[in-house]
């Protein structure tokens, strides 16, 4: 299978993998299991950051990361679904990062993987997997109505449309709110503008990207999004959380 250097690519099979990343991923993943979803990403460079070949693997009852390493081999985070805390994707211009929290031994650790933005539909799908493994109950639940929808007609355009594009899908809509940039007295830009939904199971912030947003007008600044998605257990400790300071 010819593998994008570019873009990310979803793969068939475990062997469609490239080394040695498919070695890494026929020794971590369980036995006779499939995989459900199978991405492969190639080395992304950004500025002076440079992040490696990744294969995002979803099966029945987890995921994994291979990464490749700068000696030539490779590396593997996994975990099930029941220990993944949040998952994390954002996107700015045509950077996109995919972060997954997860719980191991007592402590947190995550991993991550950047991309071009131009698929990062694939990525939404691997985080609709990953969700309904962690919680079934929501899967399938109706999607947004117009009444909903029409909440976003009074937001800045380049906001309102982010909102309709990564609304997040089949689950229960709870709260929407839209702010304007904040200044100083001296008319500062201290915060870009910026937009919280709120659903069952996900964040989704949108912000005009604050580095450009003294240099640019305000209709040429390019707007950036980032969705966090609860697993289950911090779902449940948000939930007391929220209750105790009520």
């Amino acid at each position: 299978m010819e593998i994008d250097t570019r873009f990310p690519t979803r793969l068939h099979v475990v062997s469609d993998a490239p080394e040695p990343l498919r070695s890494a991923l026929i020794e971590s993943l369980p036995s006779g299991e499939p995989a459900l979803l199978l991405v492969h990403t190639p080395a992304f460079a950004a500025e002076i950051e440079k992040t490696p070949a990744t294969v995002l693997a979803v099966t029945n009852n987890g995921w994994l990361v291979a990464s490749e390493t700068e000696g030539g081999g490779a590396t593997v985070e996994k975990s099930n679904f029941g220990d993944t805390l949040f998952l994390e994707l954002k996107s700015i211009l045509l950077l996109g990062q995919l972060r997954i929290s997860f719980a191991a031994v007592d402590k947190s650790y995550s991993v991550t993987i950047r991309f071009e933005t131009v698929e990062d539909e694939i990525y939404r799908e691997a985080i609709d997997l990953i969700l309904a493994g962690i919680d079934p109950r929501l899967t399938g639940a109706p999607d947004k109505d117009r009444t909903e929808a029409s909440m976003f007609e009074g937001w800045p355009m380049k906001v309102r449309n982010e909102a309709q594009r990564y609304w997040p899908r089949g689950q229960r809509f709870l709260a929407a709110i839209q702010w304007p940039a904040v200044f100083s007295g001296s008319q500062e830009e201290l915060a870009p503008a910026g937009a919280l939904l709120v659903t069952e199971r996900e964040l989704v912030v949108i912000s005009e990207e604050k580095e450009f947003s003294t240099e640019r007008p305000a209709d040429a600044r390019p707007v950036g999004n980032q969705r966090q998605y609860l697993g289950e257990s911090l779902r449940s400790f948000l939930a007391f959380g929220s209750k105790t300071f009520m």
